[in-house]
Parts: structure tokens; C-alpha cells; sequence
């Protein structure tokens, strides 16, 4: 039995390594609970596998002094099977999980971005659909940690995969989100001209967002708050923000300052500064103002 305890402690003590490799992810960037659950659930399936082979064994003929290492042999080998069976399952969306994570924290952002590309690059030579869905994926928590150049990039680089009409919607709506970040209004155009119309009600209300946004910082102010019309934001924070920004360059625009300023602080205490970041970039009649409020934040602070 002492050998089976020791077959436990070294699956088990190898399980997280062996399931941060597979799944792409560096052991470091495994949170402790997800290393101790590894940890625990090796170690415990080969003892349990390891006893019940150790007295199934003593019925048998087999010699009683090799009947420890047996049970041991069999209960560790068992253990280890299962962990990469386990571990392999769905491996890619675990790893992508993992990463997007930590890509929100500055400390592992560097290390996590990393290790994504190439697991991104991995499952492209395997499954160039499945490496689609993972970009579709992973676009959202990339742009919340800033990095937009990034998630641009793996967009683009979907152009040499064929889509389906739905991921082709996903991707040039997230990609005319990400040209709006580097100031490329007519990119961003061209982003939406590509998707059909109308597409789904949850899709369409931020392609008319961001519709009225492109027309709102070229000065099309009228044109910018017909198009928006009379969507409901009520129980939509997001898309409430979206509209805020574009009335902040309508108003803008027509020299209510003022106005444009109370709209911009609303934003802010919505969306914080991310929000009034959205206001910068495109260029339009409000980024100054908005440049202002983030100015004097900065000071505050």
C-alpha cells in the first residue's frame, strides 16, 4: 500500500504540469485552486484505483510480494490516462479560458498574450475552423486589456479562412469595432458594408451604433440621430454608452458645449474611462472635450 501512496503523490504532484502542456497555458499562469484540484483529483483516482487493484490482486494467484508494486503500477498508469483524456477534452476553449483571464491582469498580460498566439497558432495548422471560433473568442477579452493591435491582427488574419455567414458577421463586426480604435473611419465602413443586412436584432443594434458614430464625427449630425432612431437602452448599458458618445459629437458639433460636456460625464460615470476613450478615437467634434475631461481626471488623481 506504501507504494500506492507514492504512485498517488507522484501522479498527482504531475497532473498540473501535465494539464497546463496540453492545455497550452503556462504553469505559472494556473491559479491555485485549479493546481490543487488537479492536484487532489489525481492523487485521490490512483489511490482509489491503486487499493481496489491491490485486494483484487491478493484473490489471485499472482506472488504477495509483488502484488504493491502491481497495484501500484496499475493504479498510477489508470490515474495517468484518465488526467490526459480529461486534460485533452476540449483543451483549446480550457486554455483560451485560462489566458483570457490573464490577460486582464498587468503582472501575466505579457506572458498570457504569449502564450495565446501560439495557441492560436497551434489550432490553425490543426482546425482552421475551430481556430476561428477561438479569434471570435478571444477578440473581447483582448480588446478589455487595451490591446486592440492585437486583436486587429487576428481578425485580419482570418481573411484567408473561408467563413461562414454568421463568424463572417462576428468577425467584421469586431473588426470595424477595433478600426474605430485607430482612427480608421473609412476601414470601420468598409467592416460593416461587408455584412449583409439586416442580420440579427442583438448584432444589428450595434452595426447601427456604430453606423450613427461614423456619421456623427464626419458632422452628419442630423443624418447620425435619425439613424439611431428610437432604439430602446434601458436594459443595455453598452449599447446606452454608444449612444452617449454619438450624442456627445452631435451636440458637439452644433456648439452646445455644454450640453456635449453633461453627455461626456455621464458617459464616464457609466463606462469610465474606457468610455471616454471611445470618444477620442475616432477623431470627431467631441474627442477635444473628451480629452479635456480625461485631462483633469488624470490631475484629480
Amino acid at each position: 500500500m506504501a507504494l500506492t501512496l507514492i504512485a498517488a503523490v507522484l501522479v498527482g504532484a504531475a497532473a498540473p504540469f501535465v494539464r497546463a502542456w496540453i492545455w497550452g497555458v503556462p504553469f505559472g499562469l494556473l491559479s491555485i485552486a485549479t493546481v490543487l484540484r488537479s492536484f487532489l483529483g489525481s492523487l485521490l483516482t490512483t489511490l482509489v484505483i491503486g487499493v481496489v487493484a491491490f485486494f483484487a490482486l491478493r484473490a489471485t494467484t499472482i506472488d504477495p510480494a509483488e502484488i504493491s508494486r502491481l497495484a501500484a503500477s496499475i493504479g498510477g498508469l489508470v490515474a495517468v490516462l484518465l488526467l490526459i483524456v480529461s486534460a485533452r477534452r476540449l483543451r483549446d476553449v480550457r486554455g483560451l479560458s485560462i489566458l483570457c483571464q490573464r490577460l486582464q491582469e498587468d503582472d501575466a498580460r505579457s506572458q498570457a498574450a504569449t502564450a495565446l498566439d501560439r495557441l492560436l497558432a497551434r489550432q490553425r495548422r490543426r482546425d482552421e475552423q475551430r481556430h476561428v471560433a477561438l479569434v471570435l473568442m478571444a477578440t473581447g477579452p483582448l480588446t478589455q486589456a487595451g490591446m486592440w493591435a492585437k486583436a486587429r491582427e487576428q481578425l485580419q488574419g482570418l481573411d484567408e479562412i473561408p467563413l461562414s455567414e454568421p463568424q463572417a458577421v462576428l468577425r467584421d463586426q469586431a473588426l470595424a469595432t477595433c478600426e474605430l480604435q485607430f482612427d480608421d473611419p473609412e476601414a470601420a465602413q468598409r467592416a460593416i458594408d461587408r455584412i449583409r443586412r439586416p442580420t440579427e436584432d442583438s448584432i444589428e443594434v450595434w452595426l447601427v451604433a456604430m453606423e450613427a458614430l461614423l456619421m456623427a464625427v464626419r458632422g452628419e449630425s442630423e443624418k447620425a440621430l435619425a439613424h439611431l432612431g428610437g432604439q430602446n437602452t434601458d436594459d443595455n448599458p453598452s449599447l446606452r454608452a454608444s449612444h452617449r458618445l454619438v450624442h456627445a459629437h452631435i451636440l458637439a458639433k452644433r456648439g452646445r458645449t455644454e450640453d456635449a460636456l453633461e453627455e461626456l460625464r455621464l458617459l464616464q460615470r457609466e463606462a469610465g474611462s474606457a468610455g471616454l476613450e471611445r470618444v477620442v478615437l475616432p477623431r470627431g467634434p467631441a474627442s477635444p472635450l473628451a480629452e479635456r475631461l480625461l485631462n483633469e481626471t488624470d490631475q484629480s488623481d
